[in-house]
């Protein structure tokens, strides 16, 4: 028989948190409450991992692209870089562990970042990030 959590996951969170709230702990299962913990700590993580992404390929196009291309797309990659960097720096204010990640999260959402943009716009992006954690957060 499966678990109200496997049934019905809406419900189970009601139910468990009411139980915590009044005490009830023997009626709650811990293990499951950890998991979805450490599940809400990855998410956030995976959160911060695209916003860097989304941010450094737009970044890396206002910097690689030129001519009518540009012309064409720059309002947008700027507004997206405008809409990325505060939602940035609040997942850092409301989670400020998170900032000591940049930097083991930038290099492979740096390469993600260049390979679509060399994909998409046939150009070369340099080997390195040229951007620093500043630039990239606002």
């Amino acid at each position: 028989m499966s678990s109200l959590y496997d049934r019905d996951f809406y419900q189970w969170t009601r139910i468990t948190s009411a139980a915590l709230r009044t005490g009830q702990i023997a009626e709650v299962d811990l293990e499951q409450v950890a998991e979805e913990i450490e599940d809400i700590g990855k998410r956030d993580l995976r959160e911060l991992n695209s916003r860097l992404r989304q941010t450094l390929e737009h970044m890396l196009k206002l910097r690689l692209i030129r001519a009518e291309v540009r012309n064409l797309n720059e309002r947008g990659w700027r507004a997206s870089i405008t809409r990325q960097q505060p939602e940035i720096r609040t997942l850092l204010m409301q989670s400020p562990s998170l900032g000591s990640r940049i930097p083991e999260l930038l290099l492979p959402a740096y390469c993600d970042a260049a390979r679509v943009v060399e994909a998409d716009f046939g150009v070369s992006a340099p080997a390195e990030c040229p951007f620093s954690i500043e630039e990239i957060i606002g």
